[in-house]
Protein backbone atom coordinates (compact mmCIF):
# COMPACT_ATOMS: atom_id res chain seq x y z
CA UNK A 1 0.00 0.00 0.00
CA UNK A 2 1.43 3.38 -1.02
CA UNK A 3 1.99 5.85 1.81
CA UNK A 4 -0.03 9.10 1.49
CA UNK A 5 1.82 12.17 0.32
CA UNK A 6 2.97 14.54 3.02
CA UNK A 7 1.53 18.05 3.24
CA UNK A 8 4.85 19.45 2.04
CA UNK A 9 4.88 17.16 -1.00
CA UNK A 10 1.27 18.07 -1.87
CA UNK A 11 2.06 21.78 -1.68
CA UNK A 12 5.13 21.40 -3.87
CA UNK A 13 3.14 19.46 -6.44
CA UNK A 14 0.50 22.21 -6.49
CA UNK A 15 3.19 24.84 -7.07
CA UNK A 16 4.82 22.70 -9.72
CA UNK A 17 1.53 22.35 -11.62
CA UNK A 18 0.97 26.13 -11.42
CA UNK A 19 4.38 26.65 -13.02
CA UNK A 20 3.58 24.13 -15.75
CA UNK A 21 0.24 25.78 -16.53
CA UNK A 22 1.84 29.21 -16.64
CA UNK A 23 4.63 27.92 -18.89
CA UNK A 24 2.08 26.37 -21.24
CA UNK A 25 0.23 29.67 -21.53
CA UNK A 26 3.47 31.61 -22.16
CA UNK A 27 4.63 29.02 -24.71
CA UNK A 28 1.33 29.25 -26.56
CA UNK A 29 1.60 33.04 -26.61
CA UNK A 30 5.18 33.00 -27.91
CA UNK A 31 4.16 30.48 -30.56
CA UNK A 32 1.27 32.67 -31.64
CA UNK A 33 3.52 35.73 -31.93
CA UNK A 34 6.05 33.74 -33.95
CA UNK A 35 3.33 32.45 -36.24
CA UNK A 36 1.98 35.94 -36.82
CA UNK A 37 5.45 37.22 -37.69
CA UNK A 38 6.39 34.37 -40.04
CA UNK A 39 3.11 33.51 -41.78
CA UNK A 40 1.98 34.91 -45.09
CA UNK A 41 -0.60 37.72 -44.80
CA UNK A 42 -3.67 35.58 -45.40
CA UNK A 43 -6.01 33.81 -42.99
CA UNK A 44 -5.33 30.28 -44.23
CA UNK A 45 -1.53 30.60 -43.92
CA UNK A 46 -1.85 32.22 -40.49
CA UNK A 47 -4.11 29.43 -39.22
CA UNK A 48 -1.74 26.75 -40.52
CA UNK A 49 1.21 28.50 -38.92
CA UNK A 50 -0.64 28.82 -35.59
CA UNK A 51 -1.51 25.10 -35.57
CA UNK A 52 2.21 24.35 -35.79
CA UNK A 53 3.89 27.15 -33.82
CA UNK A 54 1.61 27.17 -30.78
CA UNK A 55 1.96 23.44 -29.93
CA UNK A 56 5.72 23.72 -30.48
CA UNK A 57 5.85 26.69 -28.11
CA UNK A 58 3.77 24.88 -25.48
CA UNK A 59 5.91 21.72 -25.62
CA UNK A 60 9.21 23.61 -25.43
CA UNK A 61 8.06 25.88 -22.61
CA UNK A 62 6.56 23.06 -20.54
CA UNK A 63 9.63 20.84 -20.89
CA UNK A 64 11.98 23.68 -19.94
CA UNK A 65 9.88 25.05 -17.08
CA UNK A 66 9.03 21.63 -15.62
CA UNK A 67 12.71 20.62 -15.62
CA UNK A 68 13.81 23.81 -13.86
CA UNK A 69 10.84 23.83 -11.46
CA UNK A 70 11.45 20.17 -10.67
CA UNK A 71 15.03 20.95 -9.64
CA UNK A 72 14.00 24.01 -7.60
CA UNK A 73 11.05 22.39 -5.82
CA UNK A 74 11.99 18.73 -5.43
CA UNK A 75 15.78 18.44 -5.64
CA UNK A 76 17.26 21.57 -4.06
CA UNK A 77 15.17 21.41 -0.82
CA UNK A 78 16.72 18.03 0.04
CA UNK A 79 19.18 17.88 2.92
CA UNK A 80 21.87 16.57 0.57
CA UNK A 81 21.73 19.88 -1.34
CA UNK A 82 22.22 22.18 1.67
CA UNK A 83 25.84 22.75 0.62
CA UNK A 84 24.46 25.29 -1.84
CA UNK A 85 23.43 27.51 1.08
CA UNK A 86 27.09 28.00 1.98
CA UNK A 87 27.97 29.36 -1.47
CA UNK A 88 28.01 33.11 -2.23
CA UNK A 89 25.03 34.60 -4.04
CA UNK A 90 27.09 35.15 -7.21
CA UNK A 91 28.32 31.54 -7.25
CA UNK A 92 24.78 30.17 -6.91
CA UNK A 93 23.55 32.57 -9.60
CA UNK A 94 26.24 31.51 -12.07
CA UNK A 95 25.83 27.81 -11.31
CA UNK A 96 22.05 27.88 -11.70
CA UNK A 97 22.24 30.00 -14.85
CA UNK A 98 24.63 27.55 -16.50
CA UNK A 99 22.65 24.47 -15.49
CA UNK A 100 19.24 25.89 -16.34
CA UNK A 101 20.59 27.50 -19.50
CA UNK A 102 21.93 24.11 -20.60
CA UNK A 103 18.48 22.62 -20.03
CA UNK A 104 16.81 25.38 -22.06
CA UNK A 105 19.37 25.02 -24.86
CA UNK A 106 18.93 21.23 -24.93
CA UNK A 107 15.19 21.68 -25.39
CA UNK A 108 15.70 24.26 -28.15
CA UNK A 109 18.35 22.18 -29.93
CA UNK A 110 16.44 18.92 -29.48
CA UNK A 111 13.30 20.42 -31.06
CA UNK A 112 10.86 18.04 -29.31
CA UNK A 113 7.80 19.89 -30.59
CA UNK A 114 9.10 20.04 -34.13
CA UNK A 115 9.96 16.32 -34.08
CA UNK A 116 6.51 15.47 -32.78
CA UNK A 117 4.89 17.48 -35.60
CA UNK A 118 7.40 16.40 -38.25
CA UNK A 119 8.81 19.87 -39.00
CA UNK A 120 12.42 19.52 -37.78
CA UNK A 121 14.76 22.29 -38.87
CA UNK A 122 18.50 21.70 -39.30
CA UNK A 123 20.74 23.95 -37.17
CA UNK A 124 24.12 25.20 -38.36
CA UNK A 125 26.87 26.25 -35.94
CA UNK A 126 25.86 29.93 -36.04
CA UNK A 127 22.20 29.15 -35.37
CA UNK A 128 23.22 26.85 -32.51
CA UNK A 129 25.29 29.61 -30.88
CA UNK A 130 22.40 32.06 -31.22
CA UNK A 131 20.06 29.52 -29.68
CA UNK A 132 22.49 28.97 -26.78
CA UNK A 133 22.71 32.72 -26.15
CA UNK A 134 18.95 33.18 -26.37
CA UNK A 135 18.48 30.38 -23.84
CA UNK A 136 20.98 31.87 -21.36
CA UNK A 137 19.64 35.42 -21.29
CA UNK A 138 16.05 34.75 -20.14
CA UNK A 139 17.25 32.00 -17.79
CA UNK A 140 19.75 34.40 -16.18
CA UNK A 141 16.97 36.95 -15.65
CA UNK A 142 14.72 34.26 -14.18
CA UNK A 143 17.43 32.97 -11.82
CA UNK A 144 18.20 36.51 -10.65
CA UNK A 145 14.53 37.05 -9.88
CA UNK A 146 14.32 33.74 -8.00
CA UNK A 147 17.40 34.61 -5.95
CA UNK A 148 16.11 38.11 -5.18
CA UNK A 149 12.72 36.70 -4.19
CA UNK A 150 14.47 34.27 -1.88
CA UNK A 151 16.21 37.14 -0.10
CA UNK A 152 13.14 39.27 0.61
CA UNK A 153 10.33 36.71 0.34
CA UNK A 154 8.26 35.85 -2.70
CA UNK A 155 5.19 37.91 -1.77
CA UNK A 156 7.27 40.94 -0.79
CA UNK A 157 9.25 40.67 -4.01
CA UNK A 158 6.08 40.52 -6.10
CA UNK A 159 4.61 43.48 -4.22
CA UNK A 160 7.79 45.49 -4.86
CA UNK A 161 7.83 44.41 -8.50
CA UNK A 162 4.22 45.40 -9.12
CA UNK A 163 4.38 48.57 -7.01
CA UNK A 164 1.45 47.47 -4.86
CA UNK A 165 2.63 49.49 -1.86
CA UNK A 166 4.24 52.40 -3.72
CA UNK A 167 1.43 54.57 -2.37
CA UNK A 168 0.80 53.81 1.35
CA UNK A 169 -2.66 52.66 2.35
CA UNK A 170 -4.45 51.13 5.34
CA UNK A 171 -5.15 47.41 5.58
CA UNK A 172 -6.06 44.97 8.33
CA UNK A 173 -3.43 42.37 9.09
CA UNK A 174 -2.68 39.59 11.51
CA UNK A 175 0.73 39.70 13.15
CA UNK A 176 2.29 36.68 14.83
CA UNK A 177 5.38 37.41 16.91
CA UNK A 178 7.30 34.17 17.58
CA UNK A 179 10.18 34.04 20.04
CA UNK A 180 12.63 31.26 20.94
CA UNK A 181 12.24 30.42 24.64
CA UNK A 182 15.41 30.81 26.72
CA UNK A 183 17.50 32.08 23.83
CA UNK A 184 19.60 34.36 26.06
CA UNK A 185 20.70 31.50 28.31
CA UNK A 186 21.29 29.30 25.27
CA UNK A 187 23.47 31.98 23.68
CA UNK A 188 25.53 32.33 26.87
CA UNK A 189 26.16 28.59 26.94
CA UNK A 190 26.86 28.14 23.23
CA UNK A 191 28.78 31.31 22.48
CA UNK A 192 28.03 33.88 19.80
CA UNK A 193 28.90 31.79 16.73
CA UNK A 194 27.04 28.64 17.80
CA UNK A 195 24.11 30.75 19.01
CA UNK A 196 23.85 32.24 15.53
CA UNK A 197 23.91 28.76 14.00
CA UNK A 198 21.28 27.62 16.48
CA UNK A 199 18.88 30.43 15.56
CA UNK A 200 19.59 29.93 11.85
CA UNK A 201 18.68 26.24 12.26
CA UNK A 202 15.46 27.15 14.08
CA UNK A 203 14.46 29.68 11.42
CA UNK A 204 15.23 27.15 8.70
CA UNK A 205 13.16 24.44 10.41
CA UNK A 206 10.06 26.64 10.68
CA UNK A 207 10.28 28.23 7.22
CA UNK A 208 8.35 25.48 5.49
CA UNK A 209 5.34 25.37 7.85
CA UNK A 210 5.11 29.17 7.66
CA UNK A 211 4.99 28.93 3.88
CA UNK A 212 2.49 26.07 3.98
CA UNK A 213 0.12 28.17 6.09
CA UNK A 214 0.61 31.11 3.67
CA UNK A 215 2.36 33.33 6.21
CA UNK A 216 4.67 36.15 5.14
CA UNK A 217 7.90 36.48 7.10
CA UNK A 218 8.01 40.21 7.66
CA UNK A 219 11.32 40.31 9.50
CA UNK A 220 13.74 38.58 11.84
CA UNK A 221 14.55 40.55 15.00
CA UNK A 222 17.24 38.83 17.03
CA UNK A 223 15.67 35.55 18.13
CA UNK A 224 12.20 36.60 17.00
CA UNK A 225 10.27 36.03 13.77
CA UNK A 226 7.48 38.39 12.78
CA UNK A 227 4.90 36.71 10.52
CA UNK A 228 1.94 38.44 8.94
CA UNK A 229 -1.20 37.76 6.92
CA UNK A 230 -3.70 40.07 5.27
CA UNK A 231 -6.91 39.48 7.24
CA UNK A 232 -8.69 37.77 4.34
CA UNK A 233 -5.81 35.28 3.98
CA UNK A 234 -5.25 34.68 7.67
CA UNK A 235 -8.83 33.73 8.49
CA UNK A 236 -8.97 30.92 5.91
CA UNK A 237 -8.82 27.65 7.86
CA UNK A 238 -7.58 29.75 10.83
CA UNK A 239 -4.13 29.92 9.21
CA UNK A 240 -2.88 32.71 11.46
CA UNK A 241 -3.77 30.63 14.53
CA UNK A 242 -2.68 27.20 13.35
CA UNK A 243 0.68 28.31 11.97
CA UNK A 244 2.45 28.31 15.34
CA UNK A 245 1.45 24.72 16.07
CA UNK A 246 2.79 23.61 12.71
CA UNK A 247 6.05 25.42 13.49
CA UNK A 248 6.29 23.61 16.82
CA UNK A 249 5.60 20.27 15.11
CA UNK A 250 8.42 20.92 12.60
CA UNK A 251 10.87 21.60 15.43
CA UNK A 252 9.71 18.53 17.36
CA UNK A 253 10.25 16.39 14.26
CA UNK A 254 13.84 17.68 14.11
CA UNK A 255 14.45 17.44 17.87
CA UNK A 256 17.21 14.82 17.71
CA UNK A 257 19.31 16.91 15.36
CA UNK A 258 18.98 19.97 17.59
CA UNK A 259 19.90 18.00 20.71
CA UNK A 260 22.88 16.35 19.04
CA UNK A 261 24.19 19.59 17.55
CA UNK A 262 23.30 22.16 20.23
CA UNK A 263 22.33 20.15 23.30
CA UNK A 264 18.83 21.61 23.46
CA UNK A 265 15.44 21.28 21.80
CA UNK A 266 14.00 24.69 20.87
CA UNK A 267 10.67 25.83 22.24
CA UNK A 268 8.56 28.66 20.89
CA UNK A 269 6.37 31.29 22.53
CA UNK A 270 4.16 33.62 20.53
CA UNK A 271 1.48 36.29 20.42
CA UNK A 272 -1.16 36.95 17.78
CA UNK A 273 -3.04 40.17 17.18
CA UNK A 274 -5.15 41.73 14.43
CA UNK A 275 -5.52 45.36 13.55
CA UNK A 276 -5.16 48.12 11.00
CA UNK A 277 -1.73 49.17 9.79
CA UNK A 278 -0.44 51.60 7.20
CA UNK A 279 1.51 49.60 4.62
CA UNK A 280 3.92 51.24 2.22
CA UNK A 281 7.36 51.27 0.65
CA UNK A 282 10.24 53.16 2.27
CA UNK A 283 13.92 53.71 1.51
CA UNK A 284 16.00 54.81 -1.44
CA UNK A 285 19.20 52.75 -1.56
CA UNK A 286 17.36 49.74 -0.15
CA UNK A 287 13.60 49.65 -0.57
CA UNK A 288 11.40 47.68 1.77
CA UNK A 289 7.72 47.30 2.63
CA UNK A 290 6.97 48.36 6.19
CA UNK A 291 3.90 48.40 8.42
CA UNK A 292 3.14 51.15 10.90
CA UNK A 293 0.43 51.04 13.52
CA UNK A 294 -0.44 50.28 17.11
CA UNK A 295 -1.08 46.62 16.26
CA UNK A 296 2.69 46.08 15.90
CA UNK A 297 3.50 47.45 19.34
CA UNK A 298 0.57 45.64 20.93
CA UNK A 299 1.58 42.28 19.48
CA UNK A 300 5.11 42.79 20.79
CA UNK A 301 3.76 43.61 24.26
CA UNK A 302 1.51 40.54 24.18
CA UNK A 303 4.51 38.37 23.35
CA UNK A 304 6.35 39.82 26.34
CA UNK A 305 3.31 39.10 28.50
CA UNK A 306 3.63 35.37 27.82
CA UNK A 307 6.48 35.32 30.35
CA UNK A 308 4.37 37.02 33.01
CA UNK A 309 1.16 34.98 32.72
CA UNK A 310 2.81 31.59 32.17
CA UNK A 311 1.27 30.96 28.76
CA UNK A 312 3.33 30.18 25.67
CA UNK A 313 0.77 31.46 23.16
CA UNK A 314 -1.43 34.52 23.69
CA UNK A 315 -3.99 35.75 21.17
CA UNK A 316 -6.00 38.93 21.44
CA UNK A 317 -9.78 38.71 21.63
CA UNK A 318 -9.98 40.72 18.40
CA UNK A 319 -7.84 38.19 16.53
CA UNK A 320 -9.83 35.21 17.85
CA UNK A 321 -13.15 36.86 17.03
CA UNK A 322 -12.11 37.31 13.42
CA UNK A 323 -10.66 33.80 13.13
CA UNK A 324 -13.54 31.89 14.71
CA UNK A 325 -11.12 29.49 16.42
CA UNK A 326 -11.92 25.86 15.57
CA UNK A 327 -13.06 23.52 18.37
CA UNK A 328 -9.77 21.61 18.26
CA UNK A 329 -8.07 24.63 19.81
CA UNK A 330 -8.51 25.33 23.52
CA UNK A 331 -8.57 28.91 24.75
CA UNK A 332 -8.44 30.18 28.33
CA UNK A 333 -9.68 33.67 29.05
CA UNK A 334 -6.92 35.80 30.56
CA UNK A 335 -9.18 38.80 31.00
CA UNK A 336 -7.97 42.34 30.40
CA UNK A 337 -4.17 42.39 30.36
CA UNK A 338 -2.38 45.57 31.34
CA UNK A 339 0.52 45.91 28.90
CA UNK A 340 3.55 48.11 29.35
CA UNK A 341 3.37 51.20 27.18
CA UNK A 342 -0.41 50.99 26.72
CA UNK A 343 -2.95 53.05 28.64
CA UNK A 344 -5.86 50.72 27.88
CA UNK A 345 -5.66 47.02 28.78
CA UNK A 346 -6.35 44.44 26.08
CA UNK A 347 -8.58 41.41 26.32
CA UNK A 348 -6.57 38.27 25.56
CA UNK A 349 -6.69 34.48 25.67
CA UNK A 350 -4.17 31.72 26.26
CA UNK A 351 -4.22 29.34 23.28
CA UNK A 352 -3.32 25.65 23.36
CA UNK A 353 -3.63 22.74 20.96
CA UNK A 354 -5.67 19.70 21.87
CA UNK A 355 -5.61 17.56 18.71
CA UNK A 356 -2.15 17.71 17.19
CA UNK A 357 -2.93 15.73 14.07
CA UNK A 358 -5.62 18.21 13.10
CA UNK A 359 -3.71 21.37 13.85
CA UNK A 360 -0.50 20.51 12.07
CA UNK A 361 -2.00 19.33 8.80
CA UNK A 362 -1.49 21.65 5.85
CA UNK A 363 -4.45 23.45 4.27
Amino acid sequence: MTAPLSAVARERIRRFMRVVRMAAAIGAGVGAVYAGAMAAPDARSLLASLLISMPIGVISAVLTASSIAGIEMFLLPRASMRWLDALPFVAVFILKTLVYGAIAWAVIAGQPGQRLLGVVTAYDARTGLIAAFLSLVPVAVMVMMFQAAGLVGYRTFMALLTGKYRQPFAERRFFLFVDVVGSTAIAERLGALQAHRFLAAVFSAVAEPIELWRGEIYQYVGDEIVITWVEADGVVDARALRCLFAMRAAIAADANRFVQRFGVQPELRAALHLGEVIAGEVGQVRRAIVYHGDVMNTTGRLEQATREVGCLFIASAEALASLAAPPEIRTHDLGALALRGRVEPIHAFCVEESVKSVLTRAP
